[in-house]
């Protein structure tokens, strides 16, 4: 074995080791920042206090642009226990994703990342540090050029427990609009017309089903119809070309928007937001809505109810609340540094072999 190659297997078994640190780490984060919200809410009295005003409609966005306010006549405190329920069940689908969370951890070191392959739970805090600390660098250079982000602001003496659930219900709002009703449709639709004479999928029952499917998850659509997917056929070749062009159009949308509707956002917003909703739609088509909506539910709740927590609290959770902030500085850092090597490597190993004539020109 060459130096190269020791050195090569050595950061392997480095990096792997790391990697599999940094994910539970993480994962224990992600649940105890999940189970602090409710206990917040309802044991705190400013939190009481807010949970008992009533909440007259429900706004639900559809198609990015369709806004429909939906007559509820809920307390904030039963809103906000509808979401954290619905954060639970993705939580508890992206559990058992792929294979399930302990199988991929069982089966990491002698196995390599995939979307087509690894449990989303396992991908998750890779992928959301990652994302995390790439938007922190685009804005902290976009303000060098002048370019300014700003940040969401709320009227003054807004109760902290009406921002949260407030942060908390747009990862679902946001990713129904976006991703399952911009996506999801126009996949189940292309779905039906293409396997149309398909006993499967002919009839109003199964194409109901298939289009219901398709909004919640384009791969288990794409898997019962019979056409290619990620699972079967990895992520580039495994995501159809229509949803390539679905996952750009709704992610320059979902930039433009975080602008162009205030709340505090400066034009330098467009390009962090831009790169997130194109994670966060590769994601749903990779996985579900699930996924779309924990990435999004990490920008937006798990930060937030940590810092609550420790000015609430303080002692343990003000030690967790800044050690979770460096680890996603660390391991954001770690996997796109990886990212950098590995790609550097696989081209210097195709060129090589243009080079010596063992690929096709």
């Amino acid at each position: 074995m060459s130096m190269l190659e020791s050195l090569r297997t050595t950061a392997n078994v480095l990096g792997k080791g790391l990697a599999a640190v940094l994910v539970v780490f993480s994962i224990a984060s992600y649940i105890i920042s999940l189970a602090l919200g409710p206990i917040l809410f309802f044991s705190t009295a400013d939190g009481l206090s807010v949970a008992t005003h009533t909440i007259h409609q429900i706004p639900v966005l559809f198609f990015m642009a369709f806004d429909v306010p939906i007559p509820a006549g809920l307390s904030v405190g039963t809103m906000f226990l509808g979401v954290w329920v619905l954060f639970v069940v993705c939580v508890a689908a992206a559990w058992f994703s792929r294979g399930g969370f302990l199988n991929s951890i069982k089966g990491f070191p002698n196995k390599a990342l995939s979307l087509s392959k690894t449990n989303f739970l396992f991908i998750m805090p890779l992928a959301s540090s990652a994302l995390f600390f790439a938007t922190i660098v685009i804005t902290q250079f976009q303000t060098t050029q002048g370019v300014q982000t700003g940040s969401l602001t709320f009227p003054p003496q807004t109760s902290p427990y009406l921002i949260l659930l407030e942060l908390a219900f747009a990862p679902l709002r946001e990713e129904f609009a976006f991703r399952m009703t911009s996506i999801g449709i126009p996949v189940g639709l292309f779905l039906l017309v293409r396997f149309r004479n398909d006993p499967k999928v002919s009839g109003v029952k199964n194409s109901l089903k298939l289009l219901l499917l398709a909004i919640f998850s384009p791969e288990y659509a794409k898997t019962k119809a019979g056409y290619r997917s990620v699972a079967g056929n990895g992520l580039f070749r495994g995501i159809s070309p229509l949803e390539w062009i679905l996952i750009l159009i709704t992610s320059i949308v979902f930039g433009a928007a975080h602008f162009l509707l205030g709340g505090g956002w400066e034009i330098g917003k467009v390009t962090t937001a831009f790169m997130a909703g194109f994670v966060f739609g590769v994601m749903f088509v990779a996985y579900g809505a699930y996924a779309a909506v924990l990435m999004h539910w990490f920008f937006n709740y798990y930060f937030t109810v940590l810092d609550m927590a420790n000015s609430a609290y303080g002692g343990a959770f003000s030690a967790l609340s800044n050690l979770s902030v460096l680890a996603n500085y660390g391991a954001g850092l770690f996997v796109l540094v990886i990212f950098l090597l590995v790609s550097a490597f696989r081209l210097g190993n195709y060129l090589t072999a243009r080079v010596t004539g063992t690929v096709s020109q």
